[in-house]
């Protein structure tokens, strides 16, 4: 009998995977891959947190804070949002515009690295690492850049196979290849984890660059280059800020209480992945949603849902600083202790990036993009000062809090910038905001409370129980609402 029923449910899954579209194939796998992919950084943790030491793990951390906000400049974020409306734009030209972008790109990359090179001894100081390591970084740069531009080609095709291979592949290999150099070869662990990752890319991410330039055949077009100018220039303060809201911490931080702090504040992050994991794939769903139920004048029917989902997500990062001393032990051991009591501001940052996301999408339907360039701005200058007074104050600690207010601020900006949308196109506000905002003031507050009770052990677990009830009540009266959402 269950031999029976498990065929059924296998045809089933499997028809049903026959019957879906070449576009809802590629979401499909390209959603596994980045799944996988994030699984892959987050089980690998507690291997790299005991193998280096908290300054080394903190040195990788730093080195990954100033990629993310190099990379802005290196490639002036070509192979990010011009790049996509490029294919469509010139879709008779798709591989002429990839390869010739690609050229481009590798100009920006080596020669913003030649201004490095000519004042690293004056850089190295603000930076905090040694020019071997910045020396990869901009190698490593120039090779994600080249994956970058592969994958978006390949996936305006469909062509999904390939590039999850690559991927998974390319990261899984990376991740064994550092762990093998960290454990057998005696010297800076930091250096040695970056050097296997750069490594692996260097192998697979150069026959990518033939490929490229095999297929496209165009070097140089000034048509294209001109129009990618033009297009990402006025959103590179945008991109900026973006990475200086998500990076900046980690910088101040090794700046001024030093790398191991930098690695205890990085650690409690990891959490953040499986959370972003779950509210990236809601988002992915919740946004055509929300633009077909705007287009259909049903814009009541938003705010509804979006009640729902904050809830659910609500007591999902509440739940995570409930069990903050477990993960943060698994993850990086004793030595990592004091990263616990970042994981609740870190866990309710991600309820509150999932409430501006409600925001924002009314701003994209309606193409007000020069909304999120103000909004993203507005708040890394806010980060930045923050974290510039609290910092030297408070610790490490004070970053998770004021990463929280920049993103409540976050919110609130696009909350504004949405209601006057709404009446410039003259549609109802979509979303109840005594609903919205009463329910994640009373998260954060019971979020926050928690990391008073770490040291009450049966108290908490009190609390892991009464969560653990409401949880199971509200799956079950809204199982229709997890369907559609998910």
């Amino acid at each position: 009998m269950i031999n029976i029923i498990k065929d059924y449910i296998i045809n089933k899954v499997v028809r049903g995977y026959k019957n879906l579209s070449a576009p809802a194939k590629a979401s499909l796998f390209y959603t596994l891959s980045n799944i996988m992919n994030n699984g892959v950084a987050f089980l690998s943790t507690p291997f790299f947190t005991r193998i280096l030491s908290q300054e080394e793990y903190g040195t990788v951390s730093l080195y990954y804070s100033w990629f993310t906000i190099i990379s802005v400049f290196a490639t002036f974020q070509f192979p990010s949002g011009v790049f996509n409306k490029a294919m469509i734009k010139y879709e008779d030209d798709r591989d002429g515009y990839t390869s010739s972008m690609l050229t481009l790109t590798s100009l920006c990359t080596a020669f913003l690295f030649g201004i490095y090179i000519l004042t690293h001894k004056f850089l190295e100081q603000l930076v905090s690492l040694s020019l071997p390591m910045v020396t990869m970084m901009f190698l490593d740069i120039f090779l994600t850049s080249i994956v970058l531009f592969w994958t978006i080609r390949e996936r305006f095709e469909f062509r999904y196979k390939a590039v999850v291979i690559v991927s998974v592949g390319a990261n899984v290999l990376a991740t064994i290849v550092s762990l093998l150099l960290t454990i057998y070869i005696s010297g800076d662990k930091a250096f040695l984890k970056i050097l296997g990752v750069v490594s692996v890319h260097l192998i697979i991410y150069s026959y990518l660059f033939f490929v490229i330039f095999r297929k496209g055949k165009k070097i140089v077009s000034r048509e294209y280059w001109k129009y990618s100018f033009a297009y990402n220039l006025p959103l590179i303060p945008h991109y900026l800020s973006q990475q200086v809201l998500n990076q900046s911490d980690r910088i101040m931080i090794d700046n001024i209480c030093g790398k191991a702090d930098t690695a205890a504040y990085s650690l409690a992050y990891q959490i953040a992945i499986v959370m972003q994991i779950i509210t990236s794939a809601i988002h992915a769903s919740f946004m055509p949603w929300t633009f077909q139920k705007l287009k259909d004048g049903e814009a009541k029917e938003i705010g509804k849902r979006a009640v729902q989902i904050e809830l659910m997500i609500g007591l999902a990062c509440v739940v995570f600083p409930l069990f903050a001393p477990e993960f943060v032990y698994i993850l990086g051991g004793e030595k990592y202790h004091r990263a616990i009591y970042i994981i609740p501001p870190v866990a309710m940052s991600v309820l509150f990036i999932t409430i501006y996301d409600f925001f924002g999408n009314i701003e994209f339907y309606f193409e007000k993009t020069k909304f999120v360039m103000v909004a993203s701005t507005l708040v890394a200058v806010a980060n930045l000062v923050l974290n510039a007074l609290m910092i030297p104050v408070f610790g490490f600690v004070a970053a998770g809090y004021t990463t929280l207010i920049c993103y409540i601020l976050y919110s609130v900006v696009h909350y504004i910038f949405m209601r006057v949308v709404c009446r410039q196109n003259n549609i109802e506000v979509p979303y109840n905001g005594v609903k919205v905002w009463g329910i994640s003031i009373a998260f954060t507050i019971l979020s926050v409370f928690v990391s008073f009770i770490y040291d009450y052990f049966v108290l908490r677990y009190c609390f892991i129980v009464v969560m653990a009830i409401i949880v199971a009540i509200l799956l079950r009266k809204n199982k229709d609402i997890i369907k559609q959402v998910l």
